[in-house]
């Protein structure tokens, strides 16, 4: 029995899905991928996936602004999404509309003349500002954009919007402009706000070029690297300060850190210390005051104390190990080298405070420095390196030698006879072998401080010349060396090599007049990628202000800031800064005595 004709065309209308669109139906697409689960649009707001938002539109622009305006805005603490629309507009149909607003305006001008009416002013403003404007893109100087700019806030819920949204119209009504939600277009408003660069809302002002360049935000205040030191929380966003001194961005390691007494700098740089040996980063300190103790024993580190009763000693005579490399790069033997680095040394200990040693007594010097080498047969051939190399005092004998009138020999004898001959005439038996190395120089006179921060520096010199790997110097009280001369141009020049030698020099000094009044401190400053600048005396923040090109907020910052804040300035940031530590870290860096007795107490 055959089937009915209508029967067989229906079933041949009927398709059966292919195998590929079967399987087609699995995939994962864009949309699947980006699209939300759920989405409510009410008069106020957006919720996407129980995520509410809020589009804000800027609506009423100030007068007078200043480059990056809208920086607050970029730092604001608080999730928000910044959209800002620029439409090129025709030049010509511009000076077209502005030259027929110029003829309006005139002709009002003329009647308000012929009525014998006072101008209005609001009048005689926009004439001049339209043509100005008109004069200026008819010159090619300026072009004219149609400008938008929303603002999307981010919140779990309405009330979490509304606190957001009063906080961003007061910082925007400080500046003399306004922002209107987009009520009953929330959704064109997102729409407005994502990455497609579309506008949907249209809540549009004219703006010339230098104008809308104010609104782009060139500058922000976060900095962090994904591997670096944590130095602390940014003080206006609450974001993590993440620098790397060694990193491929950075121009050097070396950090200046002004700061007046008890701002706070010994604690940051403990801290510092602390996060660079987690990084595998070697740190030395010249500790003039006792400071780092509980935190080199807390760390198994090394300490050396520079006393005349300490067992350890450096000899400056040293010479680095054969193999160090034969020549610097001005093309110096390594025996000239060390007898550069003995001028300095020697000029600390023979000057007159503030004075360096004249042409003839350096000569006389050279002469008897190269003669005490040779008596200990040590010549320009490295092979000769390796004998056990001369002391102070054998300095003394061919200076008493020479019979120079100079009276040399009488300035040198009291650093190797008696206990200072103790400090500073003995072979070297310190060494830097352990991660954290302090030198502690505070059982030294007040004037021989200086002399040891130079012997301290150059030992550290010639072991990093012989063994180069990731290391900080930290030189706290750096204006005592600055104050002598050849101590001011051994820092400079170490600021300006120590990156060849994978050094970086931290110079901590409160006295910043001093510092700052030879050109050896603006050397060390100009070979520094990193400043930290704690709170300041009134008495010399008008020079760190103009030395370091500080705003009038930053001034008042660091007049009024709290111990442990400071501004952190490295690749052209100024970053508000807020160094934090956590429990551990703050019992083994604070200085306090209040907080320091108690913890005596349980030690015992």
């Amino acid at each position: 029995m055959r089937k009915p004709a209508w029967s067989r065309s229906r079933r041949r209308q009927v398709r059966r899905p292919a195998a590929c669109d079967t399987f087609g139906l699995g995939d994962r697409t864009v949309a699947d991928i980006t699209a939300p689960a759920a989405m409510a649009e009410t008069r106020a707001e957006v919720t996407i996936d129980r995520t509410a938002s809020r589009v804000l539109a800027l609506t009423d622009y100030p007068r007078h602004v200043s480059p990056n305006w809208l920086g607050p805005l970029i730092d604001f603490d608080e999730p928000m999404d910044l959209s800002l629309h620029l439409e090129p507009l025709d030049t010509g149909d511009v000076v077209r509309m502005l030259t027929h607003r110029l003829v309006e305006l005139q002709s009002s001008r003329m009647l308000d003349a012929k009525g014998g009416r006072v101008a209005s002013i609001e009048r005689e403003v926009a004439y001049e500002d339209v043509e100005r404007l008109r004069d200026a893109l008819e010159r090619g100087d300026e072009r004219v954009f149609s400008t938008a700019l929303y603002l999307r806030l981010h919140g779990l819920n309405p009330a979490a919007l509304d606190q957001a949204t009063t906080r961003v119209e007061g910082i925007l009504g400080g500046m003399m402009a306004g922002v209107r939600p987009a009520l009953y277009e929330m959704l064109p408003g997102l729409l407005s706000c994502l990455p497609a660069g579309q506008d949907h809302l249209r809540r549009r002002r004219n703006l010339d070029t230098t104008s809308a360049a104010t609104m782009i935000p060139f500058g922000s205040s976060h900095l962090a690297v994904e591997r670096g030191l944590l130095y602390g929380e940014n003080v206006h966003n609450h974001s993590l300060v993440i620098y790397d001194p060694f990193g491929p961005d950075a121009d050097n390691a070396n950090k200046v850190v002004f700061a007046k007494s008890g701002a706070g700098k010994s604690y940051a740089c403990k801290v510092e210390a602390l996060r660079a040996l987690l990084l595998g980063i070697d740190y030395l300190v010249i500790d003039p005051e006792d400071e780092y103790g509980r935190l080199c024993e807390a760390v198994g580190g090394q300490m050396i104390r520079l006393s005349g009763t300490s067992a350890q000693h450096i000899n400056p005579f040293d010479l680095p190990a054969v193999g160090a490399g034969a020549d610097d790069e001005d093309g110096r033997s390594i025996l000239a080298q060390r007898v550069l680095a003995l001028q300095g040394l020697l000029g600390v200990m023979l000057a007159e405070p503030g004075q360096a040693l004249g042409q003839r007594e350096r000569g006389v010097l050279d002469r008897a420095l190269y003669e005490t080498y040779g008596g200990a047969g040590i010549s320009d051939d490295p092979a000769t390196h390796g004998r056990p190399a001369p002391l102070l005092r054998d300095l003394l004998g061919v200076l008493r030698g020479l019979d120079e009138p100079h009276g040399l020999a009488d300035r040198l004898t009291r650093y190797v006879d008696g206990s200072l001959g103790h400090v500073f005439s003995e072979p070297t038996t310190a060494s830097l072998e352990r991660p954290f190395v302090v030198f502690n120089v505070r059982d030294l006179e007040e004037e021989l401080r200086p002399v040891a921060m130079y012997l301290i520096a150059d030992h550290v010199w010639r072991e990093v010349t012989r063994d180069p790997r990731p290391r900080m110097l930290l030189i706290d009280e750096a204006w005592s060396l600055m104050r002598s001369p050849e101590g001011a141009q051994f820092l400079a020049q170490m600021a300006r090599r120590a990156r060849k030698r994978w050094l970086g020099v931290t110079t901590v000094t409160q006295d910043v007049e001093d510092f700052l009044a030879s050109p050896e401190g603006h050397t060390v400053l100009a070979n520094s990628s990193v400043q930290l600048l704690m709170r300041q005396d009134s008495s010399t923040i008008g020079l760190v202000e103009e030395t370091f090109a500080l705003s009038r907020g930053e001034r008042a910052f660091l007049l009024g800031c709290r111990r442990g804040q400071g501004l952190f300035l490295a690749r052209g940031n100024h970053i508000a800064l807020q160094v934090e530590a956590s429990a551990l870290e703050h019992a083994l860096s604070t200085s306090n005595p209040a907080e320091l007795t108690p913890q005596r107490g349980e030690e015992g």
